[in-house]
């Protein structure tokens, strides 16, 4: 009868063998967790770089926006001006109504007001914020956008004004269907001889003196208002085109 004997392989583990496979273990894993974490950064860093691309493209469309909506209030500012230093006891005279209408005319067609371009602001506002590392730039953004709440009150109370002329106004004379576009409302000549006016109310053209006073003083204030975004807004796009690196 054969005996076979069956052979050992290797004895115990001592302690070392099990720190060794731990150790390999925990770097394996830690070695991960880094890499991970690494991957995770860059795609973070390049979100925020996304953000700001994408502000540095409203800032600007913002900048070109608010000149031309500068550009149109202070026409209708200087028009309305000129409506006013029109004396209510002359407006009988047909000459006389037809430089009024030709100076109120803009304005009554088409308020022009300053919307700020907000797509990215609102992405920020709703959680990207937590990707840009650095407050500088986040108090330089909330700055700027901060502020345009100003802009927007003033904008908002320009809309009020127009309706309490337009009504008025309504009452008062013979207007025509607003034009399609601003630029067909820029008025190329004064009318001659052409009655305007169906009503001669004083009490009620006052009224709409006033009012008129009241709108002309609202625009001023939001162009004033507007030039101080536009400026903080030029600051904060140069900033960022400095600190990302941005054409």
């Amino acid at each position: 009868m054969e005996i076979h004997q069956h052979a050992h392989h290797g004895g115990k583990k001592n302690w070392k063998s099990y720190f060794w496979e731990f150790l390999m273990l925990f770097l394996a894993v830690f070695c991960g967790f880094l890499a991970e974490s690494y991957r995770e950064t860059l795609v973070n860093k390049e979100k925020a770089h996304h953000y700001i691309q994408n502000m540095v493209a409203d800032l600007k469309e913002d900048t070109a926006d608010v000149n031309f909506a500068i550009y149109y209030q202070q026409l209708w500012v200087n028009h309305l001006d000129s409506s006013l230093q029109i004396p209510i006891d002359r407006l009988k005279n047909l000459n006389t109504q037809d430089s009024f209408y030709y100076h109120f005319l803009p304005y009554y067609a088409w308020i022009q007001t300053f919307i700020q371009n907000d797509n990215t602001i609102t992405q920020l506002k709703t959680g990207g914020f937590n990707l840009i590392r650095n407050e500088k730039v986040v108090d330089s953004i909330n700055l700027v956008y901060n502020f345009y709440r100003d802009v927007k009150f003033g904008n908002d109370f320009n809309i009020i004004c127009y309706w309490d002329v337009a009504h008025k106004a309504q009452e008062l004379m013979d207007l025509p269907t607003p034009s399609a576009t601003i630029e067909e409302n820029i008025p190329k000549h004064i009318l001659q001889n052409k009655e305007v006016f169906f009503q001669y109310d004083k009490l009620a053209i006052h009224q709409l003196y006033s009012v008129i006073t009241n709108a002309k003083g609202s625009l001023v204030s939001t162009i004033l208002s507007e030039k101080q975004y536009k400026e903080k807004a030029e600051r904060l796009l140069t900033y960022l085109q400095k600190e990302y690196h941005l054409d």
